[in-house]
């Protein structure tokens, strides 16, 4: 591929550069409110539903990487659990990928802010976001294994009967996103950390990785550090017989 850096379509054209409510000013503090609902579906769902709530699209599996290479990085939760007794609190299972090296991990998502916007880009619904503490433990038994620790903030939205959904009002426009953590690893053989960050749909403080505006863009010498399949997958060219077998790979259940 020539050029400085080759332009890869995510999903359809789901763009993002910055939180999708980057232009909500006003909002109200909702932290003793959200206590009353359950975030498991917006960290592993089955579907989320699109603008508009009619269609609905498979739970995106997160982009990420990892240090300042811009190794790719994988994550998965596999399952998701508000932890009785502390409404604040979800338990997490699930597993990593660097390269060809997959650990379990356990930890735990805590909402540590909320706040609700006064203002909806459609009035059939409130929007709203938090802001969360992440720990991560990877299985330390395992090689090259540490502990991820960072912030993620998840937007969602409640309709009129009062019920929560995964904030996907924007996912047709430019700008975005959600599920954006920013992190670290810090490995327990060496004490050495690096900078692994993750998200739906783009990836947070990304830019020298992902060049692009209204899709994923990854730079052209990035690529080699896991990044091949993704863009082989949703690059220029993607309906030829390469494009669909590197589908398969992008697809593929890897943490099973």
């Amino acid at each position: 591929m020539k050029g400085t850096f080759t332009c890869c379509l995510l999903i359809i054209a789901l763009g993002v550069v910055s939180s999708s409510h980057a232009q909500h000013v006003k909002f109200t503090n909702y932290y003793t409110s959200i206590r009353n609902f359950d975030f498991t579906d917006c960290w592993r769902g089955d579907s989320i539903r699109l603008e508009g709530g009619n269609e609905k699209l498979a739970f995106p599996e997160p982009l990420g990487f990892i240090g300042n290479d811009y190794q790719r990085f994988y994550i998965h939760y596999i399952k998701v659990k508000k932890r009785p007794g502390n409404p604040y609190v979800y338990d997490v299972y699930g597993k990593t990928k660097v390269k060809t090296n997959i650990c379990n991990f356990k930890g735990t998502i805590t909402i540590k802010e909320a706040v609700l916007y006064k203002e909806s880009y459609d009035p059939s619904f409130k929007e709203g976001s938090v802001t969360c503490d992440v720990v991560f433990y990877e299985d330390s038994t395992q090689p090259s294994t540490g502990i991820i620790k960072g912030k993620l903030t998840t937007d969602f939205c409640i309709d009129k009967k009062g019920k929560m959904y995964y904030d996907a009002i924007l996912s047709v426009g430019d700008g975005y996103c959600n599920n954006q953590c920013t992190a670290t690893w810090t490995s327990y053989k060496t004490g050495k950390s690096k900078k692994c960050n993750w998200g739906d749909f783009r990836m947070p403080d990304s830019r020298e990785l992902d060049t692009g505006a209204g899709v994923v863009c990854i730079q052209e010498k990035y690529i080699k550090n896991g990044w091949e399949t993704f863009v082989a997958a949703y690059g220029p060219g993607d309906d030829d017989e390469k494009a669909k077998k590197a589908r398969q790979t992008e697809e593929a259940r890897w943490w099973k």
